[in-house]
């Protein structure tokens, strides 16, 4: 049975249209989107799934009581709150954690990798496997954030190494192949070209330092040092940026203060996101300064992935998008009042 999806009406035809809907927009990164919200209203033999943690937790290689089976731990957050670095060689792996940072064991990159020498770390942000980012309270966001700057400076040492690469892939739908939370970090001997083009951009006149004042950035947070926004021209349903109001290259260069803000906007996002679109798969992208460099204007991308990329996406470098940033900023500033 084919389902139709609410719209403005059954009818097919292009006089239904909300033609003034439509538009082509193509932002200040180069990225074109087709904004085309009446493909909401798309016939779908598909009904809307919303996925479920099934895996069980004695299973799981992340969980607490499982550390044995990980590749040997880099560091962790101890049950105090402090950093603290991997047990002695030949040491059991204790229990006792907060989060943790380990090699992932199936990696891209590799120091052993000729041909692709890097690093590839995985960071579980939290023991509890039931729990989703959006779930952690604050000092849980202090702590990811926490570990992923001090994994950035530790690859700062490595000279052959050029960029890190930090995503988080949430539900399977978005690429994770294991339930339980967590965050990955791939240390690389190159600078991808998207942030060579960003980092072009910032050497005249920083076009995110101008985001606080540019009105085709809709403003979702606005009140602190950190903006959470619906970009001009979205690639995913509901996307948002969190971006720094200072020009600031990366996550080493925020202090304490700074770290604890950055995540207090990015939970509340993800609160927003999670509670307004039911859990949704997403992934979360941080764009960040080549390793040891400075000119660089640094964001977070966050990518619900309800659409579903085809041929015209594949082929063309080209989105289309059936939910405008208006209603996006709408729906999240909307539950962020009334749920502060």
């Amino acid at each position: 049975m084919m389902h139709y999806q609410a719209g403005s009406g059954d009818s097919m035809s292009d006089s239904s249209l909300p033609a003034d809907k439509h538009e082509l927009r193509t932002d200040f990164l180069g990225r074109s989107v087709v904004l085309a919200p009446s493909r909401s209203a798309r016939p779908h033999d598909f009904e809307p799934h919303v996925p479920a943690k099934k895996s069980d937790a004695a299973s799981c290689y992340f969980c607490p009581r499982n550390e044995h089976t990980t590749p040997p731990e880099i560091e962790r957050v101890g049950l105090d709150g402090a950093f603290r670095a991997p047990p002695a060689r030949g040491s059991p792996q204790t229990s006792e954690w907060r989060a943790r940072v380990f090699p992932n064991a199936y990696p891209a990159f590799s120091k052993t990798f000729s041909k692709a020498y890097g690093v590839h770390e995985v960071v579980v942000e939290t023991p509890d496997h039931s729990k989703t980012l959006s779930q952690l309270d604050e000092a849980g966001f202090s702590r990811w954030l926490g570990l992923l700057a001090r994994r950035l400076r530790a690859h700062e040492k490595d000279r052959k190494l050029k960029y890190t690469v930090i995503f988080k892939n949430e539900w399977a739908a978005a690429g994770a192949s294991l339930e339980h939370t967590h965050t990955q970090l791939v240390g690389m001997g190159l600078v991808p070209a998207t942030i060579k083009r960003e980092q072009k951009l910032c050497k005249s006149s920083c076009p995110f330092c101008l985001l606080s004042v540019d009105d085709k950035f809709l403003k979702i947070i606005e009140d602190g040092p950190f903006l959470a926004m619906a970009p001009y021209a979205p690639r995913f349903n509901h996307e948002v940026w969190v971006v720094p109001r200072a020009h600031t290259a990366s996550l080493v260069d925020l202090d304490e203060t700074a770290i604890t803000a950055l995540g207090r906007t990015v939970r509340s996002i993800l609160r927003a996101q999670d509670a307004c679109l039911n859990y949704p798969a997403y992934n979360l992208i941080f764009h960040v300064a080549p390793l040891r460099e400075k000119n660089f204007h640094f964001h977070i991308e966050i990518c619900p992935r309800i659409g579903q990329w085809a041929g015209f996406e594949m082929g063309f470098d080209m989105q289309m998008n059936s939910v405008r940033p208006e209603e996006t900023a709408t729906l999240y500033k909307d539950w962020l009042r009334a749920n502060p």
